[in-house]
């Protein structure tokens, strides 16, 4: 059993994020799939949709600046608390209100934990240096596979309840299972960064202030890479359920379906597409990312069958596979501790600015132009992003 647990990475704080994921997620797996059908029911259109959407990107940027330098400054333990307490009351603010005020404060919070179909830089960073670098990605695959494949078999459930007995419970028992996810990260969580070597105190204010925004001029293929990436993957997929469920009349268990299709495929490649990426490197796995992107969209251009959107859903899912651990890896084998989590998050944060503008015009493309009219927007960066990462370097470390 220990060699199993070393093998997966299970160990210290990677067993206590394990338990925690696989908590959190018995909730946030059902809602996942259905919060953009929830959203409609309360009355709203794809428009108003559209501009929840975009708070959820503006929160997500703030935050990933905010949370990945005050980790660096005070912490990575205190940012995963407070990230994760901020998820909790986006769900609370969900169930004692369906006002439109309501869901926009729901966006905030929800955005701002930088939690939210995305990794937080603090735990991130957590993560990254609890392992040794060869079982960096390793470690960084077995929580997504935990989180993946709780998520398959909660989607559908998730799908099923909001269909025969609606939304509410859903809302309840993710409340339940984030408070409890709070209270394990609060009692079992280790400290990883050593503050005492942290930061210059004497630094100008003008230059901690322009650190923590402006990108650094040798990580910048990076930025551009996440801009694109952010802008293209928004405008596609945004308000992607939302539209089928308009479009093509998808019920709230065919969107859970999808989901579980999704998440089986990311929970059984998840550490194998780890483990590759410690032995391959992460340029290599990058560029398989970009080509299963390339494949899943252009699925879901050409067929109208909730078969084949399940298909094609599962194919999205490797290009995660591929992408997460070779990315997240990539970064921190390619920034010093004491600037990761910053870097990580403003990295994250320029794909959130490009993602801003991206729900709005994705509502535009879809009321005049139909289904498909959003996801050519992403078969276009995805060639550009092509471009970009063949000129970036492997990191020496991989």
């Amino acid at each position: 059993m220990k060699s199993i647990s070393r093998y997966l990475a299970l160990e210290g704080n990677i067993r206590v994020l394990a338990a925690q994921t696989l908590i959190s997620q018995i909730g946030f797996g059902m809602l996942y799939p259905i919060w953009q059908a929830y959203l409609i029911s309360t009355g709203i259109s794809l428009s108003q949709l559209g501009l929840i959407q975009t708070m959820i990107n503006v929160s997500t940027g703030l935050g990933l600046f905010a949370w990945g330098y005050v980790s660096d400054h005070y912490g990575r333990k205190p940012v995963v608390i407070a990230s994760s307490v901020c998820r909790v009351v986006a769900v609370g603010v969900l169930i004692v209100s369906e006002s439109y005020l309501a869901l926009m404060v729901f966006a905030f919070f929800i955005g701002f934990s930088a939690l939210f179909m995305m990794a937080n830089p603090a735990r991130s960073a957590l993560i990254a240096e609890s392992v040794e670098t060869p079982q960096r990605a390793t470690a960084l695959s077995t929580l997504m596979a935990i989180s993946q494949g709780t998520s398959t078999l909660m989607a559908s459930a998730g799908g099923y309840i909001a269909l025969t007995g609606g939304y509410s419970i859903i809302l309840y028992v993710t409340l339940v299972t984030e408070i409890l996810g709070v209270i394990l990260l609060l009692l079992y969580i280790k400290e990883t960064l050593e503050l005492e070597d942290n930061g210059d105190a004497s630094e100008p204010l003008t230059d901690r202030i322009s650190g923590a925004f402006v990108p650094e001029k040798e990580n910048l293929p990076l930025y551009i890479i996440m801009f694109i990436q952010g802008f293209g993957y928004a405008v596609a997929y945004s308000l992607f359920y939302g539209a089928l469920t308009d479009f093509y009349g998808f019920t709230t268990l065919e969107l859970g379906l999808m989901t579980s299709g999704f998440n089986l495929v990311w929970a059984v490649g998840s550490i194998p597409f780890g483990k590759l990426a410690d032995r391959k490197g992460r340029k290599w796995m990058m560029m398989g990312s970009l080509i299963m992107a390339q494949v899943s969209v252009l699925g879901f251009i050409a067929f109208k069958s909730v078969a084949a959107f399940i298909f094609f859903n599962g194919v999205s899912a490797i290009d995660i596979c591929f992408w997460i651990p070779s990315w997240t890896s990539l970064i921190s084998e390619t920034v010093p501790q004491e600037r990761r989590s910053s870097v990580m998050g403003k990295i994250d944060a320029y794909g959130r600015i490009s993602a801003i503008p991206a729900p709005w015009l994705a509502g535009l493309l879809l009321e005049n132009y139909g289904f498909r009219a959003p996801l050519y927007v992403q078969v276009f960066t995805l060639m550009l992003s092509m471009v970009t990462i063949s000129r970036i370097r492997e990191p020496s470390s991989a």
